[in-house]
């Protein structure tokens, strides 16, 4: 026998000794009961219950089963239970946030991971090997753009923005390499298409020493409705679909959201300065 409703049928018909009371406690019509209880007569190959004045009677088959059943059911639900998530358990807790962000919002997600576990923080540069690190349960979320990704990943999106170009706009034009974003695409095309990059690098700390004397894109957060530029973008938390539901990956997602929401104020608040 393989239908787990059926023995919930059971355990309720051998509780209750009627097939009018179970049907009304599982909240089923009394000939679902009725043909419940045929069914595993034939498949037991025993009557299970024979009706006398005061109702159904379990046979002493039905009888000798019942603990083992009843043990049976309470371990399954109780193996299907959640356990109630404890953060101070972790060993480990695996990010990998695509920059500038890891620089920008990095310190503050360290403190605040800190103040509910003392397990080891792992906090990377999104590389090209973090979607398959993701798949492998080797990272347990990532921060990066929304885009096209196989069903195998779950994408949340936390706010949207599009490129500005930011700097010395009468100097060079630095392309800043991010990887899964812009290796193969010259996203600036979308604003300036004659422009050229004649500088290209992957530190966000040399784009900043830059900034003075060349110019380069930037990622600015939307703070209305308004569209900044022609080149949209849209922020994600990403993990492995399957764990989008699962205790760590909600909590982390719980910490995150808040910490970058402030970093978008405080940018808010000094653009309009």
């Amino acid at each position: 026998m393989h239908d787990l409703n059926a023995l919930h049928v059971l355990v309720t018909l051998l509780n209750t000794r009627s097939t009018q009371r179970a049907a009304k406690k599982l909240g089923r019509s009394q000939s679902y009961v009725s043909k419940v209880l045929a069914q595993l007569r034939e498949e037991l190959d025993d009557p299970l219950f024979v009706r006398d004045s005061s109702g159904l009677m379990p046979t002493d088959y039905a009888l000798s089963i019942e603990p083992r059943i009843k043990n049976a059911l309470e371990q399954l639900d109780l193996a299907l239970t959640p356990e109630e998530f404890d953060p101070s358990k972790l060993n480990r807790v695996t990010l990998h946030i695509v920059e500038p962000y890891l620089v920008e919002i990095g310190k503050d997600l360290i403190q605040a991971i800190r103040a509910q576990t003392n397990a080891v923080i792992e906090l990377r540069q999104w590389s090209e090997h973090s979607e398959s690190q993701i798949l492998d349960d080797q990272v347990d979320l990532g921060l990066h753009v929304l885009n096209d990704k196989p069903q195998s990943f779950y994408q949340k999106k936390i706010h949207s923005g599009s490129g500005i170009f930011e700097g010395n706009q009468e100097g060079e034009y630095v392309k800043f390499i991010i990887s899964g974003i812009n290796e193969h695409h010259d996203h600036f095309k979308a604003l300036d298409p004659n422009l050229e990059a004649s500088i290209v690098v992957d530190s966000v700390h040399l784009i900043n020493q830059l900034m003075d004397d060349c110019f380069t894109l930037r990622y600015e957060p939307y703070y209305d409705d308004k569209n900044l530029s022609p080149l949209n973008l849209d922020m994600a938390l990403i993990c492995k679909a399957s764990l989008r539901s699962a205790p760590k990956q909600q909590w982390l997602m719980d910490l995150i959201i808040p910490i970058v929401d402030t970093h978008v104020a405080a940018r808010k608040k000094t653009r309009n300065q």
